[in-house]
């Protein structure tokens, strides 16, 4: 699968750009990240228009990105002010990408910037909530990226790949409830009087029957949100334990994915005992689960004679987070051939 181009993607936490260059692969994309004085950030095509030289190996002079190959020096729009030591003034620039930074996170749109539509990125203002705590970073997946968003949208691993942690039987002994909103995909999973698995038990004292929700957002192309709520059993809302989790699911060549992660709770926020060890347990849990990744990658990758796929009913939001990312990517490869940029399928 190539990548979804007209989407958003989280491009890096706030706090990983800044007066370093920096460089990090996007949906197919090299780009260079870095802020200007006033902060701003900004994210240029990692390729000098001279000669294709990385930007991102250059330096900046103020709010100035000289090129280390030939000098060639651009401001913070990606345009080319002039050639160091030379009186040259070529007409070049280089592609700036479109970003949003919104609590704590740079979002990035690596098609059409004029197409950037601010309003289909998700809530995520608990990231800077006061009555809530979190913790973050991002992890190498070498695995494509719809085999993570497969992963995300069909819990029902959980059972069989974390026993230890977050899973148990109530988990893919339950039925899904999938909902579309336009290309969002939605599902609920509700266990009702089930054993809380050893995560819960351990970090939220429960004992007995509980009551668990999960409450998954696919917004395509890679941005996935859980909500989760585990009560004693019986509880009505808006008592219990509620937990939040972000994953940026974000492309960076064919078979690679940065998988960002934020881990949220709205209880014993001032706990840090208890906010190690749910990072640990989040770090243990996304190990697994890019161990079972990567060897999907390579069964994938490795297949030569093409067999076709069997699925079940907890398959489906999968399959509809599948379809979206298809139906996206036949759409803008429709745009370019229109457009005579990329020659006619055969």
């Amino acid at each position: 699968m190539p990548h979804v181009q007209n989407g958003w993607y989280l491009a890096a936490w706030s706090g990983e750009v800044g007066r370093t260059l920096t460089q990090r692969w996007i949906a197919g994309n090299p780009v260079c990240l870095y802020r200007l004085s006033d902060g701003t950030p900004v994210a240029l095509e990692d390729r000098c228009p001279h000669r294709k030289f990385p930007l991102s190996l250059g330096r900046l002079d103020g709010d100035v990105l000289e090129c280390n190959y030939h000098g060639y020096r651009f401001d913070g729009t990606g345009a080319c002010v002039g050639v160091a030591e030379q009186q040259d003034m070529p007409r070049a620039a280089a592609r700036r990408f479109r970003l949003l930074e919104r609590d704590g996170v740079v979002w990035i749109w690596p098609g059409d910037p004029d197409r950037a539509d601010e309003s289909e990125l998700p809530d995520t203002s608990w990231l800077t909530d006061p009555n809530w705590t979190h913790v973050r970073g991002v992890l190498p997946l070498k695995a494509r990226h719809v085999l993570l968003v497969e992963n995300l949208l069909d819990l029902s691993h959980e059972t069989f790949l974390h026993p230890t942690t977050i899973g148990n039987a109530a988990v893919a002994a339950t039925p899904i409830e999938v909902t579309t909103a336009g290309p969002k995909v939605y599902f609920q999973r509700r266990m009702i009087g089930v054993q809380a698995p050893p995560f819960y038990e351990k970090s939220m004292g429960l004992t007995g029957l509980v009551d668990r929700w999960q409450d998954g957002e696919f917004h395509p192309p890679g941005i996935f949100v859980l909500n989760i709520r585990l009560a004693a059993t019986g509880t009505e809302e808006p008592e219990g334990f509620h937990m939040k989790v972000l994953y940026g699911m974000t492309p960076a060549t064919e078979h690679e994915c940065h998988d960002f992660y934020a881990l949220a709770r709205d209880y014993a926020i001032d706990d840090e005992q208890l906010t190690r060890f749910q990072h640990e347990q989040q770090l243990s849990v996304m190990a697994e689960d890019v161990q079972a990744l990567e060897v999907q990658e390579v069964m994938y990758a490795t297949e030569r004679r093409r067999v076709a796929e069997s699925s079940i009913r907890s398959d489906l939001a999968a399959l509809r987070g599948r379809r979206v990312l298809q139906k996206m990517l036949a759409a803008e490869a429709a745009e370019e051939e229109a457009a005579g940029r990329v020659p006619a399928a055969r």
